[in-house]
């Protein structure tokens, strides 16, 4: 393994084994900057693993009547961007999980880096990190509590992830956090922030997540009902590729 990351310059890499819905082994490889070994605890940066944290945050409030799947999100949010566009109305959780919001993946991507449908919400799948994005400033405004906050109590304390940040925070632990690099093997500066992105930047150890995990293979804590919402078949992507609720499917 350290040959391969030597090869690859990849200076760390953290595997966690779940085996029959239970976590058997954590091992980290590697160092975190190139001279200082990896320890078990190292801690990521995961991108759009972000995503199905935020995925399981919502499910939980919706299994707790707090939210529901199909309500409008323009009732709470309504993005000045796309104001003059009425299909934000169609916009809802169902959708932003599905990856249907109609949205580019990030609006600086658009020519005028504006956020803008691309095609009307509902009709056909995109993977959008901007949806996301809107799903969190709706749920916000609705419940009166920052992102951060309903994560911990849906999901971080209860699993016990005192590892796990949206955002550097007085308790991230920068002596243990896995610095980035480029392609090319050469360290890039690393960039601090100071408030949660639904979409991406979630700060995490393979502990803390592969908890996350076994929790969401042993159903999650929310009804049956919703797990199996969760896990059916809502867009077709191609032959035996399919998108949940905030979950890509893979079968056959």
């Amino acid at each position: 393994m350290e040959q391969l990351l030597n090869e690859s310059n990849v200076p760390a890499l953290g595997l966690g084994i779940i085996e029959n819905g239970k976590l058997t082994r954590i091992t980290v490889y590697g160092t975190l900057d190139k001279q200082v070994t990896a320890p078990y605890n190292t801690i990521f940066k995961v991108a759009s693993l972000t995503k199905p944290i935020v995925t399981m945050t919502v499910l939980r409030l919706i299994d707790k009547g707090l939210l529901n799947l199909d309500e409008p999100l323009y009732k709470y949010w309504i993005d000045p961007d796309i104001r003059q566009d009425e299909r934000y109305k169609l916009l809802t959780p169902r959708i932003v999980l599905t990856h249907q919001t109609g949205f580019p993946n990030w609006r600086y991507q658009t020519e005028n880096n504006k956020l803008v449908f691309q095609f009307t919400p509902g009709t056909k799948h995109q993977y959008s990190g901007e949806g996301f994005e809107y799903l969190r400033k709706a749920i916000e405004i609705k419940l009166g509590k920052s992102f951060e906050e309903l994560a911990q109590e849906m999901l971080f304390t209860p699993l016990g992830m005192t590892d796990t940040h949206f955002w550097w925070d007085t308790t991230m632990d920068e002596s243990r956090y896995a610095r980035n690099f480029n392609e090319r093997g050469e360290m890039i500066p690393t960039e601090k922030y100071y408030q949660a992105n639904a979409a991406a930047n979630l700060l995490t150890t393979v502990e803390d997540y592969s908890r996350f995990l076994t929790f969401v293979l042993n159903g999650a804590g929310i009804s049956k009902e919703l797990f199996q919402e969760m896990v059916k078949h809502q867009v077709t992507l191609k032959n035996n590729d399919f998108f949940g609720l905030g979950w890509e499917i893979l079968t056959g």
